[in-house]
C-alpha cells in the first residue's frame, strides 16, 4: 500500500510539473491575433431570390447579431448576409437562434468603413457543442472502461494536445523551425507519458530513450532529405491557403516534416514500449537471461513490428505510385474520346506540343 502510495505521488508530481510548463508556455509565447468571433442571430428578415435581380437563386438576408466572443463581446450588429456567398462553400441560410463563426475585418478601408470600425462577415456555423459532447463521451468510456490506466491515457493525451496548440503553434508562428521543434515536443511528451503509464523504472527510461533517438534521427534523415530533394511543403491546397490567402510566414518545409514526426509518434512509443515490455516480461520469467537473450528477443519483437509497418508503407507508396498513370491516362482518354471545340483559355503553344 505504502508502495502503491509513492507511486502515485510521483505521477502526481509530474502532473504538477507537465502543468505548470503549460502554463507559463501559453503566457510566455504570445499567439497569432485571432481575427474570428463568435455570434448568436437575434433577428432574420430574408429577401427572395427574385427581389435580388440576379440569375442564380440566392438569398439575401439582413441579420441581426449579437457578438459572443472577443474584444466586441455584448455588442449588436446588423450585417447584410448572401446565402450563397459565405467562406463554408454551400448555401448558407440562417435563422433565428443560429450561433455562427464571424470573420473581423479589424482594419477595413475608407470606402468599406467611413468611420473606421471593423466589418463582420458570416464566415461558418459554431459547431463546438457537438464536438465537446462527442469528446466527453470519449473521455468517459476511457476512464470508466480503463480505469487507473485509462485515466493516465487520457491526460496523456490531453498533455500531448496541449503541447501542440501552446508549444508547437506559437513558436512556429515566431519563425522558429516547426521540424526541431517537433523533435523536442516529441522528446517531452514521450518522456511525460511513459512515466505516468509505465512508472520510473526501466521499461519506462529505456523506452523513452528509445523513442527519443529514434524521432532525433528521423528528424535529421528528414531534414536531410527535404533539401537534397527540394521539397517546400507547398504541395497541398491547405499550405498554399496559408501562404497566399493568410500571408503567415512560416517555415513550410519543416512544417511538413514536424507534421510528419508527429504524426508517427504514437506509431514509434508504440513500438518501443512493446519491446520494452517484452524484455521486462522475460526478464521475469526467466531472471538467469543475459544481455544477448534479452536483446535477441526484443529484436524479434521489433522484427515482426518492423516488417508491419514496412509492408504497410510500401503498399500504400505504390498504389500511390500506381494511381498516378492510371488517373492520368483515363482522363486524358475521357476528354479526347470526342471532338471538343479549343477552349480559348488553353494556350496554343500547348496544343503544338502535343498536351
Amino acid at each position: 500500500m505504502l508502495g502503491r502510495m509513492k507511486y502515485i505521488n510521483k505521477n502526481f508530481k509530474i502532473i504538477i510539473l507537465a502543468s505548470i510548463f503549460l502554463m507559463f508556455a501559453s503566457f510566455a509565447l504570445p499567439l497569432t491575433k485571432e481575427n474570428y468571433v463568435k455570434g448568436k442571430v437575434l433577428e432574420v428578415q430574408t429577401e427572395s431570390p427574385g427581389d435580388l435581380g440576379v440569375e442564380y437563386k440566392q438569398a439575401l438576408q439582413n441579420i441581426t447579431i449579437k457578438i459572443t466572443s472577443g474584444k466586441n463581446k455584448g455588442k449588436v450588429l446588423s450585417i447584410e448576409h448572401a446565402s450563397s456567398g459565405s467562406m463554408m462553400g454551400r448555401d448558407m441560410v440562417l435563422k433565428k437562434g443560429d450561433r455562427v463563426v464571424l470573420y473581423a475585418d479589424e482594419e477595413p478601408s475608407l470606402a468599406e468603413s467611413s468611420n473606421g470600425e471593423p466589418i463582420f462577415h458570416v464566415a461558418d456555423y459554431v459547431r463546438d457543442v457537438p464536438i465537446y459532447l462527442l469528446a466527453f463521451l470519449y473521455m468517459a468510456l476511457l476512464v470508466i472502461l480503463g480505469g487507473l490506466k485509462g485515466l493516465k491515457s487520457l491526460f496523456s493525451l490531453i498533455l500531448t494536445i496541449s503541447i501542440i496548440f501552446f508549444v508547437l503553434f506559437p513558436l512556429t508562428f515566431l519563425g522558429y523551425s516547426p521540424l526541431w521543434i517537433s523533435v523536442l515536443i516529441s522528446a517531452v511528451v514521450s518522456f511525460i507519458v511513459f512515466i505516468i503509464i509505465a512508472g520510473r523504472n526501466t521499461k519506462g527510461l529505456s523506452a523513452t530513450m528509445g523513442t527519443i533517438f529514434g524521432v532525433t534521427m528521423a528528424g535529421i534523415i528528414a531534414y536531410v532529405v527535404g533539401k537534397m530533394a527540394y521539397l517546400t511543403g507547398l504541395s497541398s491546397e491547405e499550405s498554399k491557403i496559408l501562404l497566399y490567402s493568410m500571408n503567415l510566414k512560416i517555415d513550410y518545409e519543416g512544417l511538413l516534416f514536424g507534421s510528419i514526426l508527429i504524426g508517427a509518434l504514437g506509431a514509434v512509443m508504440d513500438t518501443s514500449m512493446s519491446i520494452a515490455s517484452a524484455i521486462d516480461e522475460v526478464r521475469k520469467v526467466h531472471p538467469e537471461a543475459n544481455f544477448k537473450n534479452l536483446f535477441n528477443a526484443g529484436m524479434n519483437v521489433g522484427r515482426d513490428t518492423m516488417a508491419e509497418e514496412v509492408v504497410r508503407a510500401f503498399a500504400g507508396s505504390i498504389g500511390l505510385v500506381i494511381c498516378i498513370p492510371i488517373t492520368a491516362f483515363i482522363s486524358a482518354a475521357m476528354y479526347t474520346r470526342k471532338p471538343r471545340i479549343l477552349s480559348d483559355s488553353v494556350p496554343q503553344e500547348w496544343m503544338k506540343r502535343g498536351l
